[in-house]
């Protein structure tokens, strides 16, 4: 199940990253603002992974403890 959610986090991430570096000046609203903000919704979902990771991390050390 983890891995079709690590997988689907890096297609969207994959996907944000295409459309950041596909905007040319004219298309939509300020290209600065709008690259900024694929590039925040990019990191925020490689944070959300390694979150996930630290957290499957931890709980495995838990386990492994009792």
């Amino acid at each position: 199940m983890l891995d079709k959610v690590f997988a689907k986090l890096e297609a969207e991430k994959t996907r944000m990253a295409l459309e950041a570096v596909s905007l040319k000046p004219g298309e939509g609203k300020d290209i600065g603002f709008e690259y900024g903000y694929r590039q925040g919704v990019y990191a925020g979902l490689d944070r959300a992974k390694q979150l996930i990771e630290q957290l499957l991390k931890d709980q495995d050390k838990r386990d492994s403890e009792l």
